[in-house]
């Protein structure tokens, strides 16, 4: 699959530096077009539409006898800025301040009573969608004489580019289209337009785009929120191409990035396609409908009882309390073929939207039943050695229970208790069970609570039960019993309740087999 975000960013980062497209000796040079903004600016304030002090402070950057860029405001002394710039421009560009080449001013939020049901729409950062202006979504509108009056220097005309500056995340551009109205924005935005247009809005928005002069201005502030000031959005850094070149490289960015937009949809449906087909196939396995039968395998019905004697061993030896096999029972079909629980000499019919069909030689029993659930000990930290796995969630890849990245407890450093767990055994996150997040250990290690080691009796095979906890099925009832709104878990007696169909071990082998072939050719094509 092609990494959609590292080439939209590549061809961004091409573009800026002047290498997208080839330069034309033709070209006017961008020096003039910085002349023409000023005298544009001075025209302006003979116009009473700027502040003297507007241009009297204005940035100039040049490029010194000694062949190093210097920057000049106003009537001060001109400082070398060379360290400072991040990389070389093509013959012809020139940096700018970005408040030198445009006008930049912050919105506010109104007194309530200048909002109305129609009038100047009033665009939140919400309405800032996928480098669009989407106000179909939870529109506002503010008065005509508060736009006109108190938000009179936020007002939004058509071609302004709109930044919001209030984050996480930053980053979020959009320039108002021709066919809109005015408008007006709040605190969180800035509103950018092009002194005279002659720097087009598009090349400032794509600029912008790169991210990298606005995660270099950006500050933390309180409550983990992203920052930059206006004061910052003036001072922002900017290369100015000449007029032709400008427009070369957006027509080329418009067109280069509609194809990476286009792979980006048609990859989002391969995996959607993928996806559907995993979860078929799971669901498929659970059903014994992927695999035939075979009449020679031993039923199921005896490796529950062999388990059921097994655990009335551990008790025995010690090894198990005798609660957690009283509470085991027998499922079974009735005369009237509805299924039954039999507990002891009690017996209650089962709800038949939970239980589905399932062949012959296959038998319905608990995942309390037939594994430990939830019943893993605990260890401190200070028993587990600098150099031994700790396996959190974050390390889990969603749905495949693929192992992102792997970190010992030295370069992890967790005071918190872990579970032991040893190759081969079975691993089930219990939080946010929608993630999907289900493993076989390949080595030893130990995990966070939130994730159950689970050890499974007699001869059940860790990948059939790991093919069921991954199923559709099991995951609509894991996200039903969770509890929880912002960290659902699934508690641990509804996961030793939980309905599972068991096949033959034989059959369990063959599934697996079969379930890890078709998944592995799914991750290959993806």
């Amino acid at each position: 699959m092609i990494d959609t975000k590292r080439l939209r960013q590549k061809i961004l980062d091409l573009a800026i530096c002047g290498k997208l497209v080839p330069q034309d000796p033709a070209d006017e040079s961008a020096s003039v077009l910085l002349e023409r903004i000023h005298a544009e600016k001075l025209q302006m304030v003979a116009d009473g539409k700027l502040k003297k002090k507007d241009v009297v402070n204005d940035s100039v950057i040049y490029l010194g006898e000694d062949s190093l860029h210097y920057e000049k405001i106003g009537d001060g002394e001109p400082v070398c800025i060379e360290e400072e710039l991040p990389f070389e421009l093509p013959e012809g560009w020139e940096w700018a301040r970005l408040g030198s080449v445009a006008y930049i001013a912050s919105g506010s939020t109104p007194p309530k009573d200048s909002f109305c049901d129609s009038g100047i729409p009033y665009y939140k950062m919400y309405n800032l969608r996928n480098n669009r202006i989407d106000f179909l979504f939870q529109p506002q509108f503010v008065k005509e004489e508060t736009h006109n009056g108190r938000l009179r220097k936020s007002k939004i005309f058509p071609g302004d580019v709109i930044m919001n500056i209030v984050g996480p995340p930053l980053g979020k551009l959009a320039i108002a289209p021709e066919t809109y109205p005015e408008a007006n924005t709040n605190q969180a935005a800035v509103v950018i337009r092009p002194h005279g247009r002659i720097v087009l809005s598009e090349w400032i928005r794509y600029y912008l785009m790169e991210m990298s002069e606005i995660s270099r201005i950006s500050t933390r502030g309180s409550a983990g929120q992203v920052n930059v000031s206006l004061t910052q959005s003036k001072l922002i850094r900017i290369p100015i191409p000449p007029l032709a070149e400008q427009q070369r490289i957006v027509a080329a960015l418009d067109n280069l990035l509609a194809y990476v937009d286009a792979i980006e949809r048609e990859q989002a449906e391969l995996d959607g396609l993928l996806a559907r087909t995993r979860s078929k196939v799971l669901d498929l396995a659970i059903r014994g409908k992927l695999v035939p039968q075979d009449p020679a395998d031993e039923p199921a019905s005896v490796l529950l009882e062999r388990i059921h004697a097994e655990k009335l061993q551990m008790v025995a030896d010690g090894k198990l309390k005798k609660k957690d096999v009283a509470g085991d029972s027998v499922i079974y079909r009735g005369d009237d073929n509805s299924y039954y629980e039999r507990r002891g000499s009690e017996n209650a019919a089962l709800p038949e939207d939970e239980l589905y069909p399932i062949p012959a030689s296959w038998s319905w029993t608990r995942l309390g039943h037939i594994s430990n659930y939830g019943d893993s000990s605990s260890v401190s930290s200070n028993e587990i050695a600098d150099d031994d796995w700790i396996l959190d969630l974050e390390d889990i890849e969603k749905d495949t229970g693929t192992i992102i990245r792997r970190v010992t407890k030295a370069e992890r450093d967790s005071a918190s208790s872990k579970r032991p767990f040893v190759s081969g055994q079975l691993l089930y996150s219990k939080l946010r069970p929608y993630l999907n997040k289900v493993l076989i250990a390949p080595d030893d290690g130990y995990c966070t609570s939130e994730i159950l080691p689970i050890h499974l009796y007699g001869s059940c095979e860790s990948e059939f039960v790991m093919t069921y906890l991954r199923s559709p099925y099991f995951l609509q009832y894991a996200n039903h019993c969770s509890y929880g709104v912002k960290m659902p878990r699934l508690g641990t007696n509804d996961g030793r309740k939980a309905f599972i169909a068991l096949p033959p071990v034989a059959e369990q082998h063959r599934i697996s087999h079969i379930v890890a072939s078709i998944l592995n050719i799914l991750s290959s094509t993806r």
